[in-house]
């Protein structure tokens, strides 16, 4: 692990991006209180930032909105909350800017109150440094301008100061006081050269410590491992700061913390997926086991040959979610008798742009209009599914959701695997609900997600509603598939789309 990624503490520990790849801003959709709300927080690219998050109450009047960030471990008492005001043009949606101090997992609560009464709802957020602003072009020459005149000023200062500050007034200044004002300006000259290399050393010092803070993915390979009907997919964390989580005096020598443990997202340790590369042909979606939250392996369902594009997503006990990537080569195809189990599932085959035939004449259908995909607008992914005589379809929870969407670019520089709750973790949003609470003691928090997970599963049952919707917005122009899962009649099912995303121009 590098100096710089050791700086980045979150509770004193390596500070990773969120749980998605290229897709920082958080899309969250649920209810506080009496009111259901749609936030949309546009995070910094630079810690300490601004974030701007606007706030949409469906179907009332509030009389205030307000939004707080806060750090999961601050210590520190809660800021005094923002007030959100209507965003002019857009009806129902209200906007206020807040300040992230530091990097690491926070949470912005959003508070609504009005006639039906006060709610709240947290909605975590994981901030880091992801990229470095630019300096301009002409702005750097006008400051290089600036900063030799500011160079020749000073030293023709001290030369006239030794040259002529002491002689009375119309008296020209004698050899010896010349070449004296001439030595005075030789050494201010390199007195403030000094003095700009420091400067320039230091800057250097600090950009590079900046570039070091930025998103860094854990270390992570993956590999097929056996042979005949029976492969396995191991994805192994090669990070040494993970590995050696347990080791207080390596950590101390390092000047490292211990990570907080995994805790379980929707009922599961890790969430793995794979997608073919280049032509996203082939798709997987794997939940991994472990003994040592180091090495996890899954059976491999039945797959075609190729390179594989590999995104793992965890979430920590501090709330603080991240995807581990990597690729892995299958040189063979797979088995068709290794069919997905459980929760398990995989798709192979092309993609539709509206609608995608299930195998059996179900049929779910992309509700996107016509009008054109633009990156950075908010471009909700609704979906309809459709038993084979027309019927909206019965639908049951999958890992305690509706339905699942994933996302991706085809290069592989956006992935997100979506909830109808939208970007957020199920898991961290409960870490954030529990620490507020109170209850913070170590190995609360994944005792209480694992049993909220249980119950959840206990409790869910079919819905006839047949009708998915996921907030988002696409960050980046280009090509992209989406991958749409629900569960019918006991089996995990997928369909294919492919989209085209015009740039912010366009809109």
């Amino acid at each position: 692990m590098t100096r710089a990624a050791r700086a980045l503490g979150l509770a004193g520990m390596v500070v990773l991006c969120s749980a998605h790849v290229g897709s920082p801003d958080v899309w969250y959709e649920g209810d506080a209180g009496p009111y259901h709300l749609l936030v949309y927080v546009r995070l910094p690219g630079v810690i300490p930032g601004v974030a701007d998050v606007d706030v949409q109450v469906a179907g009332a009047a509030p009389d205030t909105v307000t939004a707080m960030v806060n750090l999961y471990d601050a210590r520190a008492g809660l800021p005094p909350p923002d007030v959100a005001h209507p965003i002019a043009g857009a009806a129902g949606w209200y906007g206020t800017r807040l300040w992230i101090m530091a990097p690491g997992s926070n949470s912005v609560t959003v508070t609504v109150k009005g006639a039906k009464g006060a709610g709240t709802t947290v909605v975590p957020v994981a901030a880091v440094p992801n990229r470095r602003l630019p300096l301009g072009r002409w702005l750097g020459v006008i400051l290089g301008a600036a900063g030799l005149f500011l160079f020749a000023g000073i030293v023709t200062i001290v030369g006239a100061a030794v040259r002529e500050s002491v002689l009375p007034p119309g008296r020209a200044p004698d050899p010896p006081r010349r070449r004296a004002a001439r030595r005075a300006m030789t050494g201010a000259a390199a007195l403030v050269g000094l003095l700009l290399l420091g400067g320039w050393r230091w800057w250097s010092g600090e950009d590079r410590a900046f570039v070091g803070r930025m998103y860094r993915p854990f270390a992570t390979a993956a590999a097929v491992t056996g042979s005949g009907a029976a492969p396995t997919l191991r994805l192994e964390i090669r990070d040494s700061g993970w590995i050696m989580r347990g080791d207080s005096a390596w950590l101390r020598a390092h000047g490292q913390h211990a990570w907080p443990p995994l805790v379980t997202d929707h009922g599961r340790l890790m969430h793995l997926f794979l997608v073919r590369a280049p032509d996203l042909d082939a798709f997987a979606h794997l939940h991994p086991r472990t003994a040592d939250s180091v090495r996890f392996d899954a059976p491999m369902p039945a797959l075609p040959p190729g390179r594989y594009r590999v995104f793992a997503d965890l979430v920590h006990e501090s709330g603080f979610a991240k995807t581990l990537v990597t690729t892995v080569d299958l040189a063979g195809s797979i088995p068709a008798a290794a069919e997905p189990s459980g929760d398990d599932a995989a798709y192979v085959g092309g993609a539709t742009g509206r609608r995608a035939a299930l195998p059996d004449g179900a049929t779910i259908t992309w509700d996107r209009g016509e009008a054109p995909l633009v990156a950075g607008a908010p471009a909700p992914l609704r979906f309809t599914v459709r038993e084979p005589d027309g019927r909206l379809a019965a639908l049951a929870p999958y890992l305690g959701m509706p339905g699942h969407a994933i996302v991706m670019r085809d290069d592989g520089s956006v992935f997100i695997h979506l909830h109808p709750m939208g970007t957020v973790s199920p898991a961290a949003q409960e870490t954030f609900t529990l620490r507020e609470a109170g209850d913070t003691a170590a190995g609360a928090i994944g005792s209480r997600i694992a049993a909220r997970d249980s119950a959840m599963a206990a409790t869910m049952h079919d819905t006839a509603a047949g009708r998915l919707s996921f907030p988002y917005a696409f960050p980046r122009p280009g090509r992209y598939r989406v991958w749409v899962q629900v569960k019918r009649a006991g089996r995990v099912e997928t369909a294919a789309f492919g989209a085209r995303v015009e740039p912010e121009a366009a809109r």
